[in-house]
Parts: structure tokens; C-alpha cells; sequence
């Protein structure tokens, strides 16, 4: 009987093994990308059954396999595996590699798709490390790569993913990012983020620094969150009970407050979820208080202390647990080294009397070692060096950017625009606002890019002067003369005359005479950029003081090349001040 049933069983699997399996099989081996195919697959179940070594193990053999046979396509996928796994166990400086990697590769091989998940994934990565400018550029990235895929899920996603990242720096830009993603969300409510854009907008609404503060509105919309998790999520109501009782706190509806969180009280109590039961316990706590009812708010609160410390206890308890089980586990590694070392003298002494009939042989490899050693410390000193270059260049254009971007020039020039408003002056205002936005996109987009072209240089000299007419009682006038030459070919680093063009508008602050002058010239094949000032002539001290200006620095040291600071007599017969930098242009011959 059971020699029967061990031949049943064997015909029944070789009768569904699929015939490209049993064709490899019968040919001696399985195809290198179907072995890559497997081992992604293999991975990603490992993956979501949270076993992340195996799946990082699996992942590594894929990209191993694919460097090998040069699949490329393939190598940016299983590239893209890992890095979202390296993304789940908040390993991101190693994610945001991979990632990186994955878009270089996968945009030679036009995956659009792929490219798309990989920069939302290197948001999630430059975000959650606090990093929210590299998260907003790349959340930007992301929907631009989605919008001609025509991929709405994706798009979906991408769109509240952006409106996250704004909603920690600007809450207004969120807003539209978050309503075009409920759009495509009301299409396909069941993939269960309906009620996650809903929670996103009302937290817009009530964030501390917000400038749109409304909590009717922010109510209205955690309610509409709820009723979307009661509907297509039942995982996260509880979750949208308690957002939506906090907000009904807030706005004194004290009854459907009380009425959500006991929902929620009670599951909590039923399901032994203490970490719900804790928050739970804390918001009524909070609601009674509200309500003057002392004794019942001194009563939850003190239930949620003592679910506090049940799980810190529990929480030190699996500390304790888990350093006695590495002490364990440290002891016989002990064990295990020091018979291995044993086992290395003895064989080291065998190797020596070997050693002695081979002398001329063991010196002649000993001598090739070392040149191969010296060989390899070279090329990996050279490539560090090289690494830190670019870090360091990377580094210091970030830096450059966040001066650019400072929180007072925003804060200034969106009151600014709200004061023209304010005076029923909505056409200046109109347009204030759009020289504004394309000045800032302007400086999010060359901040990515080691290169721009002179025309898009003097847009953004424009631009940024025109802006700054605005924030100074009586405004100042300006000149851009590119000396007529060819500002299309000639493309030079981001984000250079910024530190000079600051430096001139605080000096004809509080001057009579306000003017300023651009020039830009081509001399002895560099591009000299000159900006002049009316301020008047440089005070005792004062040149040493702006080439000290932290912006001014940055640029210096990123083009290696100093900037100069003189006197010179104005078209008027007045004296001002001249601040010019030469640098190494790169044209498109």
C-alpha cells in the first residue's frame, strides 16, 4: 500500500509539472533568466511573509545572476526588490543606492514603469531619513514619470505620496496634490487608500504651522475618512475613529466623540489590543476633561498610565530576553572560534614545513601579492577619493539650495503677495505669484542637475530679481546684458549668481539710489559674471565680510575659483560696488 501511494503521488506531480519545466529539465539545467524569474518571485513571498533575510538573500542571488549575463532589464527589477525591502526595515542609506541604481539602469531600458516605483520608493526613503527636499523632488519625479503612463493606481498613490511630503514644508500646495489623488481614489475605491487621502486632507487643515487653520473643515474630512474605511478598509477604522473623535473634541461635539471612542474602547477591550486600548483610554481621558467630568477623565487617564507601564514592562522584558539569548549565542560562538583557531595553527604548522621546500616559489608569490595588494589599495583610495568629491559637490549644491530657499524668503514673498491682494490689486498679485512659483520649480530643477544653460541662468536672474522688487518699499531697478552671445550653447553649474545678486539687494537697502546690473562676458574662454550695486563704496571691513557670507563661500569653494569685491564709478559719476566671479563654461559644439 505504501509503495502505491508513493507511485501515485510521483505520476500525479510529473502530470501538472508544466512542460517548459520538464523540457529545461530534460535539457540539464534551468534558463539563467528563468532562474532569475524564480529567485525574484521566491524573494518577494519571503518578503511579504516578513522572512527578510531569506528574501534578501534570494534578491542578492537575482542581481548576482543578472551583472553575470548582462540583463539589464531584469537587474533593475530584482535592483528595485531589494532596495523596497531595504526600505521596509528603515535600512535607507543602502535602499536609496539600490534605487538610484535601479532608475540609471531600468530609464536605459524605457520600464517606465519600474523607474516610477523606484523614485516613490526613494521619497519614502529620503523622508522618513528627514530629508523632505530630496523627498519632495523625487515625490515630484515620481507623478511626473506616472502622468503619461496613464496608470491611475500608480498615479493615485504617487499623488498622495507628494502631498504627504508638502503637507510637512506647505500645506496649500498639498492641498491640490491630495484632491487630484481623492479624484482617482473615488474611481477605485477598493484599493483601500480613499480613506488614507481623506485623513491626509484633514490633516492639512490643522497642522501647527498651516496657513489654511480649519477645523470644521479638517472635521469634515475625517469624517468622510471614516465612512471610506467603514466602507472599503475595515483594518483602519478604529484608527479613523479616533482621528475623527479628537477633531469632535476640538470642535466641543462632545457626544459623537464619546460615541466614536467608546466604539473604539470597546474593540480594543474585546480584540486584548492594548496599544489601542491605551490610546483609546487617553483620548476619553481627554474628551471628559473637556467635559468638567474630572472623575471619570482621572479614571481613563489612569488607565492609560497603567497600559503604559504594562508595555514598557513588556517591552524590557524581550530586551532582557533577547540580550540573555545573545550572551548565549556569543559564548558558543566563542566556543566555535577558539577550536577554529586551534585548527588554523595546526594546519599553519603543516603549511610552514611545506613552506620550507618551496621557498623560492613562496617568495615569488608573496612579491605578487603585494604588487596586487598595492595595485588594489591605489584603485580603492582613488575611488573613495573620487566618492567623497561628488558627495562633497553634492553636499555643498544642497546647501547652496537651502540659502536659496530659505524659510524667510518664501514667508516674505507670499506676504508680500497677500498684502497686493489684500489692496485690490489681484493682477500684480496674479503675476507676482507666477514669477514666484517658476523661481521656485526653477530652483528645484537645476538643484538636480550638475549643469543649466546660460538662457535658463538669466531666466532665473530675472525671475528672482522680480520677486525681490516686491519685498522692498519703492521696489529697485535692474539690467541683464548678455553681451549678444549665444546663451542657448553655453551651459555652466546651477544656482551661481543667486549669492551675488542677495548680496547687492541688502546693500542698496535703505539707499536712495536703487539699481542693479548684470553683466555677463566671455573672456580668455571663460565666462566672467559681474553684479553691480548703487549702494555706495565698500565700508572699512566690509569686502572681508561678504566674501565670508556663507552663501558667497559655498560658491567659492564649489567652482574652486575666488570671488572678487571692488569699488567702481557708476554711467552717473557715482561710486558702487562690483561683486564677479570667473568660471569654466562647457558649450554644446
Amino acid at each position: 500500500m505504501k509503495q502505491f501511494c508513493i507511485v501515485y503521488f510521483v505520476s500525479c506531480f510529473l502530470l501538472f509539472l508544466p512542460q517548459t519545466v520538464i523540457a529545461q529539465h530534460n535539457n540539464g539545467k534551468t534558463s539563467p533568466e528563468m532562474q532569475v524569474d524564480i529567485l525574484n518571485r521566491l524573494g518577494t513571498t519571503y518578503n511579504e511573509k516578513g522572512n527578510f533575510e531569506k528574501a534578501e538573500s534570494l534578491f542578492q542571488k537575482a542581481i548576482a545572476l543578472c551583472r553575470v549575463h548582462k540583463f539589464d532589464k531584469k537587474l533593475g527589477q530584482s535592483l528595485y526588490n531589494l532596495s523596497s525591502l531595504y526600505t521596509e526595515t528603515a535600512n535607507y542609506e543602502t535602499a536609496i543606492k539600490l534605487g538610484e541604481e535601479c532608475v540609471e539602469v531600468l530609464q536605459k531600458q524605457d520600464d517606465k514603469e519600474t523607474v516610477a516605483k523606484s523614485l516613490m520608493n526613494l521619497e519614502t526613503c529620503w523622508r522618513k531619513s528627514g530629508m523632505f527636499i530630496n523627498g519632495m523632488i523625487y515625490a515630484d519625479s515620481a507623478v511626473k514619470a506616472l502622468r503619461p503612463l496613464k496608470k491611475d493606481t500608480l498615479l493615485e498613490l504617487a499623488l498622495w505620496r507628494q502631498g504627504e511630503v508638502y503637507r510637512k514644508i506647505n500645506t496649500a500646495r498639498a492641498i491640490p496634490m491630495l484632491k487630484e489623488a481623492l479624484v482617482l481614489a473615488q474611481r477605485i475605491p477598493e484599493l483601500y487608500n480613499l480613506d488614507n487621502i481623506y485623513n491626509s486632507l484633514g490633516q492639512c487643515y490643522i497642522e501647527p504651522y498651516t496657513t489654511v487653520y480649519n477645523t470644521e473643515i479638517a472635521e469634515h474630512y475625517f469624517r468622510m475618512a471614516l465612512q471610506a474605511a467603514l466602507q472599503y478598509d475595515k483594518v483602519d477604522v478604529n484608527d479613523n475613529r479616533i482621528q475623527y473623535g479628537k477633531i469632535c473634541i476640538v470642535n466641543e461635539k462632545y457626544k459623537e466623540a464619546e460615541h466614536q471612542l467608546k466604539l473604539v474602547y470597546r474593540d480594543a477591550l474585546a480584540a486584548n489590543n492594548n496599544d489601542r486600548l491605551s490610546v483609546a483610554a487617553f483620548c476619553l481621558g481627554e474628551l471628559y476633561f473637556a467635559m468638567n467630568r474630572f472623575q471619570t477623565a482621572s479614571r481613563y487617564l489612569k488607565e492609560h498610565e497603567l497600559l503604559e507601564e504594562r508595555y514598557d514592562a513588556a517591552q524590557k522584558k524581550i530586551t532582557t530576553d533577547k540580550m540573555a539569548f545573545n550572551f548565549k549565542t556569543g559564548r558558543v560562538e566563542t566556543l566555535n572560534k577558539l577550536l577554529k583557531q586551534q585548527r588554523e595553527l595546526q594546519r599553519v604548522k603543516q603549511e610552514q614545513v611545506s613552506f620550507r621546500n618551496n621557498v623560492k616559489i613562496g617568495i615569488s608569490v608573496a612579491v605578487t601579492l603585494f604588487l596586487v595588494t598595492v595595485t588594489l589599495v591605489l584603485y580603492r583610495f582613488n575611488k573613495r577619493k573620487n566618492l567623497l568629491l561628488s558627495k562633497k559637490s553634492a553636499t555643498l549644491r544642497q546647501q547652496l539650495l537651502l540659502t536659496q530657499m530659505s524659510p524667510h524668503f518664501i514667508t516674505s514673498s507670499i506676504e508680500s503677495i497677500q498684502n497686493l491682494i489684500r489692496e485690490d490689486k489681484p493682477d500684480i498679485a496674479a503675476s507676482y505669484l507666477s514669477k514666484f512659483t517658476r523661481l521656485t520649480r526653477q530652483i528645484l530643477e537645476s538643484s538636480t542637475g550638475d549643469s543649466i544653460s546660460l538662457d535658463e541662468e538669466i531666466a532665473m536672474i530675472t525671475n528672482y530679481l522680480t520677486v525681490q522688487q516686491l519685498l522692498y518699499p519703492g521696489g529697485f531697478n535692474f539690467t541683464v546684458d548678455d553681451d549678444g552671445m549665444d546663451t542657448e550653447a553655453i551651459y555652466l553649474p546651477p544656482m551661481l549668481t543667486q549669492p551675488l545678486l542677495t548680496n547687492a539687494i541688502k546693500r542698496i537697502t535703505g539707499s536712495n539710489q536703487h539699481s542693479i546690473a548684470v553683466q555677463l562676458l566671455l573672456k580668455d574662454n571663460k565666462l566672467l559674471i559681474c553684479v553691480s550695486d548703487s549702494g555706495g563704496p565698500l565700508q572699512p571691513g566690509e569686502q572681508q565680510r561678504i566674501l565670508e557670507l556663507r552663501d558667497i563661500s559655498i560658491t567659492a569653494e564649489r567652482l574652486e575659483a575666488p570671488v572678487t569685491v571692488k569699488n567702481i564709478t557708476l554711467e552717473d559719476g557715482t561710486v558702487g560696488v562690483m561683486t564677479q566671479l570667473e568660471i569654466q563654461y562647457v558649450t554644446d559644439d
